[in-house]
């Protein structure tokens, strides 16, 4: 595929949407109690936005969550991110780094990698600036986000740079090797095989780069998942991704890494940011997790 056919495919996909967003006019309440603030700054891969968004009245020395979007590599960051993690900074009482990383085929694999590794790091390193506790730090990611957020731990756990406290991964895709056609429930998925064939094909390209634990996670050894950070893993029973990031849910747990996992039986994909579906009860589980993570670190300091 030439790059000019990656560009048209890519605009293909950034028009149509499987899934519409349903954002409940209750959401402009935790806007109006919250600031957000548009920030960039620079990674290896240049200047990267991102949204710090808090309570008007937050705590000092608060948590950190960082928000990493979905929509397969290649489509954007939207304003129901801002919303979710106006939430999600109203609800845990935390400040929230929300990434707008560079998207596929202009910019692919590794670049969207090293962005949000290079956000997550920086955000350590200027926990002051932040006024938060780099001892409360949770990373969470939708979808495409959530690959990601799995990829940060893995390097992190290799690297030593940093520990979070809690990875959150949300319906995400863990193996972009394989062949969606040949993936189990593909014929009754949201997304469909050609459409994620399409978003693998303009994120990683070569097989040999799909295969690699920092693309496709589910591919991690053993060795690779020791020591990782505990984890929440979110399916959708509608959702044929839900295999693959179950198995890497196992696989997590045989690694010994502690593990929440919720299939939310009656939700599609995206269901989380797109509030449709059992929305409402999937984000209080991913709030109370990350509460509960604050809480348990609050004890043993």
């Amino acid at each position: 595929m030439t790059f000019e056919e990656k560009i048209k495919l890519a605009e293909q996909l950034r028009s149509s949407s499987v899934l519409e967003a349903e954002l409940p006019e209750t959401f402009e309440q935790y806007q109006n109690e919250t600031i957000c603030e548009e920030h960039f700054v620079n990674t290896r891969e240049g200047d990267t936005r991102i949204y710090i968004i808090k309570k008007k009245d937050k705590s000092e020395n608060c948590p950190l969550y960082i928000n990493i979007h979905g929509g397969g590599f290649v489509r954007p960051h939207m304003d129901r991110d801002i919303l979710f993690c106006s939430r999600i900074s109203y609800e845990a009482d935390c400040v929230t780094v929300d990434v707008d990383y560079k998207l596929a085929p202009e910019y692919p694999y590794p670049i969207a990698f090293n962005e949000c590794y290079d956000i997550v790091k920086w955000a350590f390193e200027n926990a002051e600036y932040l006024g938060i506790d780099p001892s409360k730090v949770v990373v969470g990611g939708h979808s495409a986000g959530g690959n990601l957020t799995a990829a940060i731990a893995l390097k992190a756990n290799e690297t030593k740079d940093f520990t979070m406290r809690l990875q959150i991964l949300d319906y995400p895709p863990m193996d972009l090797y394989t062949d969606p056609m040949e993936k189990e429930g593909a014929d009754a998925s949201l997304i469909s095989p050609e459409r994620a064939r399409a978003f693998n094909a303009l994120y990683a390209g070569d097989p040999d780069i799909a295969k690699d634990p920092y693309v496709s996670p589910v591919f991690a050894t053993a060795d690779m998942m020791k020591g990782l950070p505990e984890a929440l893993v979110i399916t959708a029973g509608k959702d044929n991704l839900r295999f693959e990031a179950e198995q890497y849910a196992s696989k997590l747990i045989a690694a010994g890494v502690k593990v929440t996992a919720k299939r939310y039986l009656d939700c599609r994909h995206g269901f989380m940011t797109h509030c449709v579906d059992d929305y409402m009860e999937g984000q209080k589980l991913y709030i109370e997790t990350m509460k509960q993570i604050f809480t348990k670190e609050e004890e043993n300091q």
